[in-house]
């Protein structure tokens, strides 16, 4: 499957010796005789995401043999998805997974051991054993990024290794090649490395993860996102998922929407999923058995409104008829924050001293504590 002019460059090897070598393998192999398409043997098997809607849309969901590319904006869940499938796929043929070991080539820095332990528990799994089963490889630049895929070949050979996951495929080389005068070689070295991917998805019936950055590209008055790595990761991913936020804002809610851009065999449907701290799920509080050793708390990964959801009584933060989080501005984990530091009621915070206040709570200005004042007025005055 290697062009010609990469066996001749082994030492001892010119142009002719190398194109015979390949022809012969070829010939030994039967990849020079046509077949009747009856006769193909895809061999496909399905890694469950975690949320049932994402694998509907998905025909069952990611496939072994096959580059599935998954763009979206900050925040939009790809990373969740990447540590869920790197757990699911050693669960067993009939729990949704492959028994398989996975290849995580980490570009970003995001990967989170904490994170797999909470989705190994949800899905009853020892997380020691999940994560020895998880090879993860810190990326610090393109060519290293091209050097460790062809290291994760060798670990499909050698460690039941199934799915390779790169997270993300596209974030040092905007870094590296910046201009229009790299393009042409970056989009070189893009292609020698979606060809390897494919090779090895191929050879080993592997599931190939990748995900992807966006840039927002202007169409009239409107603007949208879109993947950045053009043509050469459009065509060489065999199914393209893109992932929406709810809302203007990727803190808005849990729910995202995904959906199918480009399959071979799949129509352009669309799923809802949610993003939580056990992984992707249909839910946004996931799901949980109850098992002995899944005694652990489900953290928050965004501020609630709810009292109740932050363990703030009423009594602590009403003043008169109205608690810290009527004010405008003030959300659940900002409320116990503010009674911590001993503002326990709308009250309290007008007689602050904003300058002061501020020196207390990380991630708090004076300006910001300036305007809750005002809204904690406006709301009195209502």
């Amino acid at each position: 499957m290697s062009p010609h002019n990469i066996i001749s460059e082994i030492d001892g090897l010119g142009d002719k010796t190398a194109k015979k070598l390949i022809w012969n393998a070829r010939n030994a192999l039967g990849m020079t005789e046509f077949i009747t398409a009856e006769d193909i043997d895809e061999n496909t098997e399905y890694i469950t995401t975690g949320s049932s809607e994402l694998n509907r849309i998905l025909g069952g969901g990611f496939q072994t043999g096959k580059l599935t590319e998954v763009y979206g904006p900050f925040k939009s869940g790809k990373t969740n998805l990447a540590h869920t499938i790197a757990v699911t796929i050693q669960l067993s043929k009939k729990q949704g997974g492959l028994g398989s070991a996975v290849a995580y080539i980490d570009t970003e820095n995001t990967f989170a051991k904490e994170k797999i332990k909470r989705i190994a528990k949800r899905f009853g799994l020892d997380p020691k054993k999940v994560l020895s089963q998880i090879f993860h490889a810190r990326i610090y630049s393109s060519d290293h990024q091209m050097q460790m895929i062809q290291k994760a070949e060798t670990l499909c050979k050698t460690r039941n290794v199934r799915l390779i996951v790169v997270d993300s495929l596209m974030a040092l080389m905007r870094v590296e090649y910046i201009g229009i005068g790299m393009l042409a070689r970056r989009q070189g070295v893009l292609n020698n490395m979606i060809h390897g991917l494919s090779r090895i998805a191929e050879t080993y019936n592997c599931a190939i993860l990748l995900t992807n950055q966006v840039s927002v590209s202007m169409k009239g008055m409107f603007s949208a996102n879109d993947a950045i790595g053009g043509n050469i990761v459009a065509h060489g991913c065999h199914f393209r998922v893109m992932f929406k936020t709810k809302g203007f804002s990727s803190n808005n809610s849990l729910k995202r929407r995904a959906i199918i851009v480009d399959a071979p065999d799949l129509p352009p449907e669309e799923a809802e999923f949610y993003i939580t701290s056990v992984g992707i799920a249909d839910t946004e509080k996931g799901e949980v058995p109850e098992a002995k050793g899944l005694d652990f708390e489900v953290e928050a990964l965004y501020e609630e409104e709810e009292i109740q959801e932050v363990g703030i009584t009423e009594d602590a933060t009403n003043s008169g008829e109205y608690s810290l989080i009527d004010v405008k501005g003030i959300g659940g984990g900002t409320a116990k924050n503010l009674i911590k530091n001993g503002v326990a009621s709308v009250d309290d915070l007008l007689n602050s001293d904003p300058e002061t206040l501020a020196t207390k709570i990380s991630g708090i200005s004076s300006k910001m504590i300036n305007e809750w004042q005002t809204n904690a007025k406006a709301l009195l005055s209502a």
